[in-house]
């Protein structure tokens, strides 16, 4: 490996600039969104970059870090990153790959903070590439934090190639949605979250579904420079039928929740809805449209119907781990270990 990388703390200021400047930038790494889910679960955030000996910019990562109250140090957590396909170097070899995991590695090292990480879904990436250079640097896959397998269509296709890649039978209930008098709402979710979440909460009552780690509600307030969310809507005669919510960044976009009523279903709303989404991106200029993961043992019906929207079935690379030698990191699983425990008996 010839390549070096050194990295360096940034601002938050500094991150909407940086971040934008990568095109494997999704939502989980946007300022809006990562200073939110940080504060959920009280952590903080640390912006860093990633830079070789001419001080180029290579690569870039927010991380979530929690803390161990009394040690100063605990978990750094990397949701979708680091970001590696940056405008100017948007060829990713070997070398890199190693000398980013080797930066981010030096990063735990000074830090004393467990690392974990997972790479976002995207379809450039090389995930045997990626888990040789993960191992090659001391990181190891861990089940303490979920991998993340999902849908993503590229929505930059023209209309008649997203439609032959749909499964025939997800076609032909798109084509009884198309003749079923379906008219399209749209709004953004600082105008319709109230008008959404009752039709989410009329759909939970009656599917009786939990409700899930991350509930709709944290979303609602998530509006910035660097993140837009909005609501569409699917109506029969003036009448909401079933609606979803879908964030917005640079070029990627990513279904967050849908409801469909009785009513819907019988006339595929969600099937319409789904596409008339991915219209609305291409237009839009969005490349890449995430579907927002799949579990065939948890909801197969869900995951059926994704899987036949003509998208493209991807596991992200990781999630993988890095515990830095010494007591610390022992402390930090201890503790990490002994609060899952308290969590799970309340």
């Amino acid at each position: 490996m010839n390549a070096t990388l050194s990295f360096q703390k940034v601002t938050a200021e500094e991150w909407p600039r940086i971040s934008a400047s990568f095109h494997d930038l999704t939502y989980e790494q946007t300022l809006t969104y990562a200073q939110a889910a940080a504060q959920r679960i009280g952590a903080t955030t640390d912006f860093i970059t990633l830079s070789d000996q001419a001080g180029h910019l290579t690569a870039a990562t927010c991380l979530r870090v929690k803390r161990v109250p009394g040690l100063g140090r605990g978990i750094a957590w990397i949701a979708a990153g680091p970001m590696m396909h940056h405008r100017e170097q948007p060829e990713i070899d070997q070398d890199r790959l190693d000398a980013t995991f080797a930066a981010l590695r030096a990063y735990a090292q000074k830090t004393g903070h467990i690392l974990r990480l997972r790479l976002p879904a995207l379809p450039f990436y090389d995930a045997p590439a990626i888990d040789q250079s993960a191992a090659a640097a001391g990181f190891h896959t861990t089940d303490r934090s979920r991998p993340y397998r999902t849908v993503v269509i590229d929505c930059e296709q023209d209309e008649e190639t997203l439609l032959k890649a749909q499964h025939g039978k997800w076609r032909n209930h798109l084509r009884k949605a198309l003749k079923s008098d379906l008219s399209l709402e749209s709004a953004p979710i600082s105008e319709a979250s109230g008008r959404f979440h009752k039709l989410y909460q009329q759909v939970q009552a009656a599917k009786g579904f939990e409700q899930p780690d991350i509930p709709p509600e944290f979303y609602y307030p998530l509006q910035g420079a660097d993140f837009s969310h909005e609501v569409l809507f699917a109506q029969k005669d003036g009448v909401d039928i079933a609606g979803m919510t879908i964030g917005r960044t640079g070029n990627f976009a990513v279904y967050l929740f849908g409801a469909t009523t009785d009513v819907g279903r019988r006339c595929n709303a969600g099937h319409y809805l789904m596409w008339e989404s991915i219209l609305r991106h291409r237009t839009q200029g969005i490349k890449w449209y995430d579907l927002d993961g799949i579990d065939p043992n948890i909801n197969p019906t869900v995951t059926e119907f994704k899987q036949r929207t003509g998208g493209t079935d991807l596991l992200a690379a990781g999630p993988y781990e890095y515990r830095p030698a010494g007591l610390g990191s022992a402390l930090i699983g201890t503790a990490e270990t002994l609060h899952s425990r308290l969590k799970k008996t309340r």
